[in-house]
């Protein structure tokens, strides 16, 4: 398989090629808009997904009729391309994180050869990563004059709460609970508290950025959308009309996704990832003299545990860093695969 650095060089050659053709002129003149925001922060409205910039993505869709690139592709597609796979084996297992920001942009390009309104939605949190996408946007033909910055903002706390009902709507549904004393409060407490331990890993603020505010989870996250993009809505749909419209673009491509296998090769590679690190990881299963049945109900909750990460913490290179699984992390993972729930004191 040729590398992925190689990929990238020949994809770039071959639109240089064409550059006096419609493609090439349609790059240079496409208006990109690159969101960004923390994982998290609602993808739909506040009762059905979790990451506000994926969200953000398919609204511009519909409303303003952008072409959406939805930044988790590469991963989530692990088990449908190749090359895919290969990448996010490099970003975990080697820490090369380059040939999946490169794959952003490249998509992001080959969405503005036909279309000259492009969204990029991802939960990048470090500027390094940010400005290499913006990068290779401008290395593969865009114009850097018309490359927008938008990042997405929310309150830790309207955060946390919408992340606890998601994640509580998920257990259940797996035969999964929260036992003790795990109440909304204590969770978002919790939550809070993680967070401030990790300053130094903290979602940056891109200084070329324009930051937009969604904490109030309603019609305001579309005006503050709007408003910062010079845009006007044509209709005045209410705020649940609108997450209507939305709502199954998401479900399609999660759909999609789930059928493939991706929760299972990406917990795979997250427990390869744990014990390369020289961690005991508890996404690991002993199979050897286990019942079978008992082996597939843990698999199952491994998935689904790994479903609730992931809508929880993201994709980002910070939401997954190997540093989040601390002795804690770890020994509540363990209790809910091994048998399905979290014993909390």
């Amino acid at each position: 398989m040729e590398s992925l650095k190689q990929r990238w060089d020949e994809w770039v050659i071959s639109l240089k090629s064409k550059k006096g053709g419609a493609s090439g002129c349609n790059i240079k003149s496409a208006q990109i808009v690159y969101v960004f925001g923390p994982p998290g922060t609602g993808k739909t409205h506040h009762l059905h997904r979790s990451t506000c910039q994926s969200f953000t993505g398919d609204y511009m869709t519909v409303m303003h009729d952008y072409h959406h690139v939805d930044g988790d592709i590469p991963l989530k597609h692990m088990t449908l391309v190749p090359e895919y796979k290969e990448m996010a084996e490099k970003m975990f297992l080697e820490g090369d994180w380059a040939p999946h920001f490169t794959e952003l942009a490249r998509l992001t390009l080959e969405g503005a050869k036909d279309n000259d309104k492009v969204v990029l939605s991802h939960a990048t949190d470090k500027n390094e990563m940010r400005d290499h996408v913006i990068k290779k946007l401008i290395e593969g033909g865009a114009s850097e004059d018309n490359i927008i910055i938008i990042q997405l903002t929310i309150d830790a706390r309207v955060k946390a709460r919408g992340l606890y009902h998601r994640t509580a709507r998920m257990a259940e549904q797996s035969g999964m609970t929260m036992t003790g004393e795990m109440t909304e409060e204590k969770y978002i407490d919790m939550t809070l508290e993680f967070e401030a331990t990790q300053p130094e890993d903290g979602f940056e603020v891109h200084p070329k950025a324009i930051m937009v505010d969604i904490s109030g989870r309603d019609v305001t996250h579309f005006d503050n959308v709007d408003k910062a993009l010079g845009l006007t809505r044509s209709t005045e749909l209410p705020y649940e009309s609108i997450c209507a419209k939305v709502k199954p673009i998401d479900e399609a491509r999660d759909k999609k996704v789930m059928e493939s296998g991706f929760i299972e090769a990406f917990t795979d590679i997250m427990a390869r990832a744990e014990a390369q690190n020289g961690q005991n990881s508890s996404l690991a299963i002993e199979e050897e003299g286990e019942d079978e049945k008992k082996v597939e109900e843990m698999k199952k909750r491994r998935s689904t545990l790994m479903k609730c990460e992931v809508s929880m913490r993201g994709l980002s290179s910070r939401s997954l860093s190997l540093k989040d699984t601390s002795e804690v992390v770890e020994a509540r993972r363990k209790s809910l695969i091994t048998t399905g729930k979290i014993f909390e004191e």
